[in-house]
Parts: structure tokens; C-alpha cells; sequence
């Protein structure tokens, strides 16, 4: 599992820090940074992958509800697995990841974020799309969300409830 931590350009150390403190000093999770090369986004990922994604981001959610919100992060979005940008690879593991999660009675969605890369959206959506054949598309209000976040040669891949994300303005405005 892993973070995608957003950020204003040049606030990414600041904002790598204040989310490998919440999430390794605070909460006790093993974390290592890695670069993402693209102005904004940083990411950090649990060495021990087998943590549940909803438990840490309720922590999270959790810890930003007492102490406030963090200061240099804007979001932080939870991706499941973290991959090699490759159109055959994100299929594989978006179905691995929809086999387990969408039963067929869930509709879902396919929402992808795309930095620096040269795949098609389309064509990731429709590859992604095609390789689900069971649940409900649901483009508007789905259950869940196949959320491919591609960051040049790195893939974050999640399946979860629309708005899973944490974004500070949401804590800021409340």
C-alpha cells in the first residue's frame, strides 16, 4: 500500500515530512519515500504491505479531526498496490484488485488521474472497463471507484468508495 501525497509546487519535502510524521511517528506504520519526479506529488509506501486501506485512512482522517489539518499536504490518496506504468499491468491489476472488492450487485466507475505519461485515458478506462464484466457501471454515483493514478513510470491502483481521499480543504471549510 501506498500514499500519493499532494502538494503546491515546491512544497513537496514539507509535505512528504508532515505525512511520514502523521503516518510513521503518530500512527506507528513503516513508511519509505519514494520520488515522483512531477512537481506536487510525493509518495510514500508502507514496507509492510499488509495493512487495510480503510483502517489507515481512518487514522489518518482521525488524526487530522483532533490535532487540524496538515499544513503543507493538500491530499492524500490511498493507492493499493503500487506498479510499473504498463497498460497490460494496470489491466491485471485492476482485475486482480475488482475480483476481490466488486461483487456483482456493486456499481463502480473507473477514474483515472494522469501526470507526465503517454497512455491514452481512453484507452486505459476502455482496457480497465472491458476486463470487469460483472457489477453495475455507474458513471455518476457508484458504489466503488477503480481509481488508476498514473505518476510517469509509476501506477497507484485502489478500488474503493468515491471520496476515500483525504483533502485538507474539506478540513479547513468544516
Amino acid at each position: 500500500m501506498s500514499f500519493l501525497i499532494s502538494s503546491k509546487r515546491s512544497f513537496e519535502r514539507d509535505a512528504l515530512s508532515e505525512a511520514f510524521y502523521v503516518i510513521s511517528d503518530i500512527l506507528k506504520y513503516d513508511l519509505k519515500p519514494l520520488k515522483s519526479r512531477v512537481p506536487g506529488l510525493s509518495i510514500l509506501r508502507l514496507t509492510d504491505e499488509s495493512f487495510d486501506t480503510l483502517d489507515i485512512m481512518s487514522k489518518i482522517k482521525g488524526y487530522i479531526k483532533e490535532k487540524g489539518p496538515l499544513v503543507a499536504c493538500l491530499k492524500i490518496v490511498p493507492m493499493e498496490c503500487l506498479i510499473k506504468t504498463d497498460l497490460p499491468q494496470i489491466v491485471l491489476q485492476a482485475s486482480e484488485k475488482a475480483r476481490v472488492k466488486i461483487l456483482p450487485s456493486n456499481s463502480w466507475r473507473v477514474t483515472i488521474n494522469k501526470r507526465q505519461s503517454n497512455l491514452r485515458t481512453f484507452e486505459v478506462i476502455n482496457e480497465v472497463a472491458e476486463e470487469i464484466n460483472w457489477g453495475i457501471v455507474n458513471l455518476t454515483n457508484p458504489d466503488l471507484e477503480i481509481r488508476v493514478e498514473i505518476i510517469r513510470d509509476l501506477t497507484g491502483i485502489s478500488i474503493m468508495k468515491p471520496g476515500s481521499e483525504i483533502s485538507m480543504v474539506k478540513y479547513t471549510t468544516d
